[in-house]
């Protein structure tokens, strides 16, 4: 298993999450990165592109049918990170950061309709899914 990436897209990730916390804005670094370092990811160009592609049309889909723009940062961060991760990988992050939010939404009190900042999540569930991994796999 190759580290550098998971640690390179942690930081970035991490630092994205902090931005779209404060700002409710996904500096582009971000996605950008996200894209080069899933060059270096073990599996086929074919599935990093339907990591890329399929996000994109299901999030434009979804959009469609709720009326309601998904924002460009979170759109383009969801896509680089299928990318980079792969569809089962992102599956799982979208599942851990979804489950953070209703927490964080619960503990706090917050409303059930409100923006979220989902680079806020998406970082420690991209961190907790690498580390659930590593232990798995013996390290």
């Amino acid at each position: 298993m190759n580290y550098m990436p998971i640690l390179i897209n942690a930081a970035v990730l991490t630092y994205g999450g902090v931005v779209d916390f404060r700002r409710r804005e996904i500096p582009n670094i971000v996605p950008i990165t996200l894209l080069l370092t899933g060059l270096f990811c073990g599996f086929s160009m074919f599935w990093r592109i339907m990591g890329l592609i399929i996000p994109a049309v299901l999030l434009f889909a979804a959009s469609k049918l709720a009326k309601s723009e998904v924002p460009g940062g979170d759109f383009k961060l969801l896509c680089s990170l299928g990318f980079t991760c792969g569809l089962q990988e992102l599956a799982a992050v979208i599942f851990l950061a979804g489950i953070g939010a209703v927490v964080y939404g619960l503990i706090r009190r917050l409303p059930v309709k409100r923006h979220v900042p989902l680079c806020s999540y998406v970082a420690p569930a991209y961190i907790a899914l690498q580390i659930i991994v590593l232990v798995l796999e013996g390290g």
